[in-house]
């Protein structure tokens, strides 16, 4: 009987055992994921930053191979002559040749540099365009990233408080069924903990909403289960933030800075169309043999080799009213129309830096203030849910009290999104590593 009893008991143990085990073999398990390794993500598969760098491959190529304009070039040919009677008479007297041919051929202009230069300047140019696009992505998933943060320990919060409006009509209804409270503070507080439901259940959708659009920027799977690592609270005291001009330098003043040197080879290129010389050479090669159709001695076989050199020299350039000219003239005024933009793009730097800066400061000023705001309104919170206890005050003051503290809490974290968005922006414009400012 002992056995028996033994027995049943270790399968029962057994069973529950890998009852669990199942169950817990079953659930999904959440990848954590750190901003840095969501930029690392965003970095390895964003489908934006794989066309750039198709296209920044290509003007690679083009800059590699822009010299190609250099290479000779080739003709072969063979040729052979038959008199036509000889087709349909074999005994009549004709003579035929057999002939092949080669040709090479070489032509170098001044234009050469400067398409040489025009590739360079592409690729250098093209980097610029590839590191703002990386730039950008990253930024996309930094912001994205702490605003699911926020949306994230604002539903704590919202649930927090949900929590609280039930647990107080909980009270109040015990309180009520005891006969110790009216009816109207029991429907009252009823009210308030339901009215609390939809907005749970509409910052959990937003959250969701967020997540998905999320995911499909770093590439990954909308069904794959995630979890954020991190706090807005890391990122609430940074240091005081300076910028010193002299070391700033936007990839928009980049890019500008590169148009200029690219509208100046432009002027460069012009003029060699216009006034320079362009050189060719080429080398015939000939090679024909004879034979007859009559007795007799056979020609000797034609051999014969030329070289040709020849110079252009164009000669409309010197004339003011010439197209050339004028498209020298017209090269020209693109260099000043973007030198004028890129002094325009320094100041507007200049402005764009400094606004950022006092925002920044006035955030820096307003967290500490709803800090201390956050401090005072859990205070008086838990100095009117004391008092309310005891009788001395009515329901809607402790209501009062918990929205207050609520409304506190969600604004500090508003405020420190708002200075983290503010950072990353600031670090994008001046083209610094994120995580620079502030450190």
């Amino acid at each position: 009987m002992k056995i028996k009893v033994l027995l049943s008991a270790i399968f029962f143990i057994l069973t529950a055992y890998s009852f669990s085990f199942a169950q817990n073999s079953e659930q999904p398990v959440s990848t954590a994921l750190s901003v840095e390794d969501a930029v690392n993500l965003a970095k390895k598969n964003n489908i934006s930053i794989a066309r750039e760098e198709i296209t920044l491959n290509g003007l690679k190529r083009a800059d590699s191979h822009s010299w190609n304009s250099i290479s000779p070039t080739v003709s072969l040919g063979a040729g052979s002559s038959i008199p036509v009677d000889a087709l349909s008479d074999t005994k009549s007297n004709y003579t035929a040749n057999l002939g092949v041919s080669a040709t090479f051929s070489l032509s170098l202009s001044a234009n050469l540099y400067t398409s040489m230069q025009s590739a360079k300047i592409a690729y250098e140019s093209g980097k610029i365009s590839f590191e703002d696009a990386v730039k950008s992505v990253e930024l996309s998933v930094r912001e994205a990233f702490y605003t699911l943060l926020y949306e994230k320990e604002n539903i704590t919060l919202q649930e927090q408080n949900l929590e609280i409006a039930k647990t107080q009509y909980s009270n109040n209804l015990a309180k009520y069924n005891q006969g110790r409270l009216s009816e109207i503070d029991v429907l009252s507080a009823e009210v308030n903990y339901k009215s609390k439901i939809p907005t749970v259940g509409s910052a959990k959708t937003t959250f969701l909403n967020d997540l998905a659009s999320f995911k499909q920027l770093l590439s990954l799977p909308i069904d794959e289960r995630i979890e954020l690592s991190g706090s807005l609270d890391d990122l609430i005291n940074l240091n005081e933030i300076k910028v010193d001009m002299k070391d700033v330098k936007s990839s928009d003043i980049k890019l500008l800075e590169y148009k200029i040197a690219s509208a100046k080879n432009t002027v460069l290129d012009k003029r060699f169309s216009a006034f320079a010389p362009s050189l060719s050479a080429s080398l015939n090669l000939r090679d024909q043999y004879w034979y007859t159709g009559y007795k007799g001695a056979e020609p000797e076989p034609e051999k014969s080799a030329s070289i040709s050199l020849s110079a252009t020299i164009p000669l409309d350039g010197f004339l003011p009213w010439s197209a050339r000219n004028d498209a020298v003239d017209s090269a020209k005024d693109t260099v000043k129309d973007l030198e004028l933009q890129l002094d325009n793009e320094m100041k507007n730097l200049k402005r764009t830096v400094d606004s950022s800066l006092r925002s920044i400061r006035q955030s820096q000023e307003s967290i500490q203030y709803k800090q201390a705001n956050v401090e005072l309104a859990k205070k008086t919170y838990e100095m009117t849910a004391e008092a309310y206890n005891r009788g001395t005050k009515d329901l809607l003051t402790l209501q009062d009290a918990n929205a207050s503290l609520l409304n506190a809490q969600v604004s500090l974290k508003n405020e420190t999104l708002t200075l983290i968005k503010a950072v990353l922006n600031l670090e994008n414009t001046i083209g610094v590593p994120f995580g620079t400012l502030g450190d």
